[in-house]
């Protein structure tokens, strides 16, 4: 079986599970790390025996196992808070919940929930059939479309929206990076310039303090310090 996050989930990366034996879901504790090849997530919102998912003779199952914000498959909840539901098949491509989203109000700080598409694959490495879902009618005796894919195309429309929103979010910030940037590049370049002028600055007084420790006279250290001033040119100016 195979977990993949949905835009609207708590985020995990992909979880590939092992069937040979019932799958725990659940959250994350001491003794129970979340891992790559388990159901064990770092979410606050679930229970730490959340619920099983197993394979018994060419079907799939999953079953709450009294976890206090529920199991769901497909938005349908597989039992009442804190009780154990009945073994419920699931197929794949069914979208499965884990809890449910927690405002927590005194930090007023929203714990998601586990959402995740489910693909399963038979022993033999097929992937196993999609849901049996009654079908609904096109108005007109239009082709069928079953109760599945009207759910699926609901998660669709919700993913792209939650993209184009981190898109707008994005195209928001841009022009202050672009600013910001733009910022950072001339405070550079005034930065080498002025350096620049330091170290000019540094040589012409080392080149005169050399002139002035010879032996000479006022007039012979004035004409010295003039051609060192006139080698050195004018120092470069800020834009």
């Amino acid at each position: 079986a195979i977990l993949t996050c949905r835009p609207n989930s708590h985020p995990f990366p992909e979880r590939i599970l092992s069937l040979d034996q019932p799958a725990k879901v659940g959250r994350s504790v001491a003794r129970c790390r979340q891992a790559h090849n388990n159901a064990i997530f770092d979410c606050k919102v679930l229970s730490r025996n959340h619920a099983l998912l197993w394979y018994d003779n060419g079907k799939f199952y999953l079953q709450d196992t009294k976890s206090s914000n529920g199991t769901f498959v497909n938005n349908q909840r597989l039992s009442k808070g804190s009780e154990e539901s009945p073994a419920q098949e699931v197929c794949s491509g069914d979208i499965v919940q884990f809890g449910v989203d927690v405002v927590e109000n005194s930090r007023k700080v929203t714990h998601g929930c586990i959402v995740a598409t489910l693909r399963l694959f038979l022993p033999d490495g097929k992937e196993a059939k999609a849901s049996p879902s009654t079908a609904v009618v096109a108005p007109g005796g239009g082709s069928a479309i079953s109760t599945q894919e009207l759910y699926q195309l609901s998660q669709y429309l919700q993913e792209a929206l939650h993209r184009e929103q981190i898109l707008q979010n994005k195209m928001a910030t841009l022009p202050r990076v672009v600013s910001s940037t733009q910022e950072a590049t001339e405070n550079n370049w005034k930065a080498m310039i002025e350096e620049d002028r330091l170290l000019n600055r540094i040589e012409t007084l080392e080149a005169q303090l050399v002139v002035c420790a010879k032996p000479t006279t006022d007039d012979k250290l004035r004409e010295e310090i003039t051609r060192l001033q006139e080698e050195t040119g004018p120092l470069p100016e800020l834009c």
